[in-house]
């Protein structure tokens, strides 16, 4: 009976330290077969959304993320949450997700390289992140978004 409950709680113990993140990297989504596709959670959708969008926004594709970012503030609204989303809305809500944190990550406190400025070494971007970011993007006119338009609307240029 005591080794019983010994390993009872190693399997318990080993569960819990367990990988919370999927990889960054989106290498293990490109073998997924249609059997695995269909069996994917709404994390790994999410996840997948996110990939996309990054993706697409260093090859300067142009995103349709006012819809995307619109499925991230109905689910912020329902009460069930994560639960209540099908596939597709959870690969809109990735992409909205991973755009947002590819244009934090990548323009927050970089250096502004423009000619318009005579001192431009101390200007920088400030990038907004969060549901603020999700309000600008649903509030945007065009339909179709690029790099540098998804930037010009959640960065501002500052000085340092």
């Amino acid at each position: 009976m005591k080794y019983l409950i010994i390993l009872a709680i190693l399997v318990f113990s080993s569960q819990s330290f367990a990988k919370e993140r999927l990889p960054s990297n989106c290498a293990h989504l490109s073998e997924v077969s249609k059997a695995t596709f269909v069996l994917f959670n709404k994390k790994e959708f999410m996840q997948l959304g996110e990939c996309l969008a990054i993706a697409a926004l260093k090859n300067h594709k142009s995103l349709d993320l006012v819809r995307s970012c619109n499925e991230v503030d109905e689910n912020r609204r329902n009460f069930l949450g994560i639960l209540s989303l099908s596939k597709l809305e959870s690969i809109l809500l990735g992409q909205c997700k991973g755009t947002i944190d590819y244009i934090y990550e990548h323009y927050n406190k970089e250096r502004v390289n423009d000619y318009r400025y005579r001192s431009s070494n101390r200007i920088v971007y400030r990038c907004v992140k969060g549901e603020k970011a999700v309000d600008i993007l649903r509030s945007s006119k065009k339909e179709e978004i690029g790099r540098s338009d998804v930037r010009d609307l959640l960065c501002d240029e500052v000085y340092n």
